[in-house]
């Protein structure tokens, strides 16, 4: 039995990803880099009192989660790997590096 719920929790990793969550606050990523893999999502954490604007213009993982409000969570997923900038529209001083393998 326990092996079969290992088994399945390792299924589902393959199969749903992981979370990576990043904060923004203080006007700033924390982390300021992170390595995903292909599939995984990335929660985006407003902690600021202000709303925020994430983006990334890169082709193969373009998005772009609108005006976040402060206290809100919004979630992307890794589309395809390489390396990658992500930037807040409103705070253009903040910047976070994601690698996708």
């Amino acid at each position: 039995m326990k092996q079969m719920l290992i088994m399945n929790l390792m299924l589902c990793s393959l199969l749903f990803g992981a979370n990576h969550v990043v904060d923004q606050k203080g006007k700033t990523f924390i982390p300021h880099s992170i390595t995903v893999a292909v599939g995984d999502t990335i929660t985006f954490k407003n902690s600021d009192p202000f709303a925020h604007n994430a983006y990334t213009d890169n082709k193969a993982n373009e998005f772009d989660i609108g005006m976040q409000q402060s206290g809100s969570d919004a979630v992307v997923k890794v589309k395809a790997a390489g390396k990658f900038n992500v930037e807040c529209a409103i705070h253009p001083n903040m910047l976070l590096e994601v690698t996708a393998k």
